[in-house]
């Protein structure tokens, strides 16, 4: 699998994303990554969805099928790792004619931060044989874009994290009463979602997707940052040029724990991605 980005231009400086997740083979299954800081959040900690996407191509290059996808993952985040310097080990559990399966490990200080195993296989254009979850209904995003308080912070009082500069997200304005300090109860984020830089969606950067917006929970109550232990994803398809719409929701908070889910469709309304994911919290 290449390393060089997608193509932008004979001129174009390459897209952020690209360079951020790029993989360079060290032999034995292993791959050198470097975290990049404009992909961090609280603390300074990358985000959960920018690690499984670099997960994610080291899992693609393992397999050596450029023209295949992460369709399925399901990761385990350990312990957070830092920005700079890391390595991802493979092992190919599985090579299939349809299906490979991958276990890819983040590795960082000679310790496991994120283990995941991933399904490699082809995308194709075909209809839902059964089953369907319509798109959700926004305002335009330009609408979206003018509410003042999209450029908040989403925990008051704090700076905007790094992460804020890389993704262009134009929050439904009935999903913001958590910027007031009055959660509206109903546990649900809608938002129109782009990469700041104008790079395309792909289904490696679906992956980065399913986990970029703000945890569902600030709908619910004020807390901290809510941080991710298990995700996982589902890559539906191929995305249409253009942002996609997402929407997040919490569904039960439980002993200091919650799962939210997410639905992630294409600007032509196809559902393109999902997830699910257990994530710690304390609740006020």
């Amino acid at each position: 699998m290449s390393d060089a980005p997608l193509d932008a231009g004979d001129d174009a400086v390459p897209w952020l994303f690209d360079e951020a997740t790029t993989v360079h083979a060290a032999g034995d299954g292993r791959w050198d990554v470097e975290l990049r800081d404009e992909f961090t959040i609280v603390n300074g900690h990358p985000n959960g969805g920018y690690l499984l996407a670099v997960l994610g191509r080291a899992a693609v290059a393992a397999v050596g099928e450029p023209d295949r996808h992460v369709v399925g993952a399901t990761a385990t985040y350990v312990s957070p790792p830092t920005t700079g310097p890391a390595q991802v080990h493979t092992e190919l559990l599985r090579r299939g004619r349809t299906a490979s399966q991958v276990r890819a490990a983040l590795v960082q200080d000679d310790r496991v931060t994120v283990d995941v195993v991933m399904t490699v296989a082809r995308l194709t254009d075909d209809p839902p044989a059964w089953g369907a979850v319509p798109p959700i209904e926004l305002p335009d995003e330009a609408t979206c874009r003018a509410d003042r308080r999209t450029g908040r912070s989403a925990i008051p009082g704090l700076d905007e994290p790094p992460l804020t500069k890389v993704l262009r997200v134009s929050f439904d304005p009935a999903v913001l009463a958590f910027l007031s300090g009055e959660p509206s109860g109903r546990g649900e984020l809608r938002a129109w979602l782009s990469l700041a830089d104008g790079r395309p969606w792909d289904p490696l950067a679906l992956l980065f997707a399913v986990d970029a917006l703000p945890p569902a929970t600030f709908e619910v109550a004020m807390t901290g940052w809510v941080p991710t232990l298990s995700l996982t994803a589902y890559i539906r398809a191929v995305p249409a040029p253009g942002p996609l719409t997402v929407r997040f929701r919490a569904n039960v908070i439980t002993g200091g724990r919650v799962d939210e889910t997410a639905d992630v469709w294409d600007s032509t309304g196809r559902l393109v991605a999902q997830s699910t994911q257990l994530a710690a919290i304390r609740m006020p």
